[in-house]
């Protein structure tokens, strides 16, 4: 018989699995139905279909299940199903959980332990050239069916990549159509090889280039501009010998540097520059884009690791002040000597996930989207990087104010995404997950991008409560 899952955080209350494969049709809408264009909302999280093997594990070791809202003349339909992996279906064949702790092979059952793919792709729903990917950093993507969210299989560009890994922020240039993305730890557990890779507008692969980090530090997100591809690597570091001796993936080293590579999208990995400043962290980028050499770097900063669960190597207690993550633009002259950068803070209200108007992604834009965190009002998760936000909001880069919504003291919010309805970067809708913490269950919130503040225009209320799903994507029906 199958085990309970342990009495923890990350396995209780509003974290506790959920283990549903869902089709709920005709959601309900309480106010006037959205006027969204057609489209589908796919979002992918991790939701473990059996206990930790080895007692307790992380929240974000689980099992991906990707979900879908699909907008369809003003009528919502829900899908979620389990992504198919190597990993899942050896687990689900033996009626238990064969893969040991986070990203640690070593710590897997005999059974499977280098002979299956420990895949679990949970963190991203990404769309590119008609295929839907299910995407984890630390593995290569999975493919999966947009109108079914049937497995279609491991996907590695026909065999072509090299690279052992991909990242769960890919980014799609609106002007080429390209998909730009990279793997860290790119040629095993724990090395320095990074791959900076290209997929053209039609999904073919077209370029892979291998570089040196000079640590294996956690590279979560990246961003590129019309010139250039930056490419962070934090000092959340990686060590074979701890991992093979049982230990954590990764450890906070706040003594050593964070390190950014910078070179041209034309020439590449041969003319990659580096910076660096002292140790802090991001796991993710707002925007970038550069005016000539001049390279403009926005993303959610934070002094220390934000997750509670990853040890500072000094011993140093987790402070959840020097946790909080600030909108933070980084400026790089490329033509300029040297391996400093400026800095300065684009707005004092914190919190992360951010997303932009996807048509700007690479050139200047105004507004962003995020979940907020209000430490003076009640907090439900620790974070605030996967939870605890307890505002959804839009910021203005040009000014620094924020348009936020709060709810009640029961409610947190999940990653907000923008859907466009016309040409402007506020013209359009946001939706973001609404937990209901005091009842249990979810509801979405579909805001008017011009007035976030008024609350929702739309709310589809939902029958059960959704799990953290980490990010998303939008697909227009088209």
């Amino acid at each position: 018989m199958t085990k309970p899952f342990p009495d923890s955080p990350s396995y209780t209350g509003h974290d506790a699995p959920s283990r549903l494969e869902v089709d709920l049709f005709d959601v309900e809408i309480i106010g006037e139905p959205p006027r969204l264009p057609n489209g589908t909302w796919y979002r992918l999280g991790p939701d473990p279909q059996y206990p930790p093997l080895h007692g307790d594990d992380f929240f974000i070791s689980g099992d991906g299940m990707m979900s879908m809202f699909r907008f369809t003349d003003g009528y919502v339909d829900y899908k979620s199903r389990y992504v198919r992996t190597e990993r899942f279906l050896a687990e689900r064949k033996a009626r238990r959980r064969l893969f040991g702790d986070y990203r640690n092979p070593f710590t897997d059952d005999p059974s499977v332990r280098g002979k299956v793919d420990r895949a679990q792709v949970n963190t991203t729903a990404w769309w590119h050239a008609g295929r839907l990917l299910a995407l984890k950093e630390d593995s290569r993507p999975y493919q999966v069916h947009p109108d079914t969210l049937d497995t279609i299989g491991r996907f590695d560009w026909n065999g072509k990549l090299r690279s052992e890994t991909v990242t769960a922020h890919p980014k799609n240039d609106p002007e080429t159509g390209e998909m730009l993305f990279f793997g860290y730890e790119a040629g095993g557990i724990a090395t320095t090889d990074i791959a900076f890779c290209v997929a053209n507008e039609k999904g073919e692969l077209v370029r892979e280039e291998w570089f040196q980090a000079p640590y294996c530090g956690m590279v979560h997100d990246f961003a590129i501009t019309r010139d250039y591809v930056i490419i962070p690597v934090y000092p959340t570091i990686a060590k074979l010998d701890r991992i093979k001796a049982g230990g954590l993936h990764w450890v906070s080293d706040l003594s050593q540097p964070t390190w950014v590579a910078i070179f041209p999208r034309k020439t590449g990995v041969k003319d990659l520059r580096w910076f660096r400043r002292p140790g802090c962290h991001s796991y993710h980028v707002i925007n970038a884009w550069n005016e000539g050499p001049r390279i403009y770097l926005d993303q959610c900063v934070s002094e220390i690791n934000p997750f509670p669960f990853i040890p500072d190597e000094s011993g140093a207690p987790y402070d959840p002040r020097k946790a909080a993550t600030y909108p933070t633009r980084w400026i790089f002259d490329m033509s300029a000597p040297g391996d400093t950068f400026e800095e300065r803070r684009l707005t004092n209200v914190f919190g992360d996930v951010p997303r932009i108007d996807e048509r700007r992604t690479g050139a200047p834009y105004r507004y962003f989207y995020m979940g907020v965190v209000d430490p003076t009002k009640p907090i439900h998760k620790s974070g605030p990087v996967g939870g605890g936000f307890n505002h959804v909001g839009k910021i203005d880069v040009q000014t620094g104010k924020a348009d936020l919504w709060y709810g009640d003291d029961n409610c947190g919010f999940q990653e907000p995404i923008f859907v466009p309805t016309g040409p402007g970067e506020d013209e359009g809708y946001v939706l973001a997950v609404i937990d209901h913490y005091d009842q249990n269950r979810s509801d979405v919130g579909v805001f008017d991008a011009r007035n976030i503040s008024r609350g929702p225009v739309a709310t589809l209320r939902l029958p059960m409560r959704l799990r953290l799903a980490v990010h998303g994507c939008w697909v227009n029906a088209t």
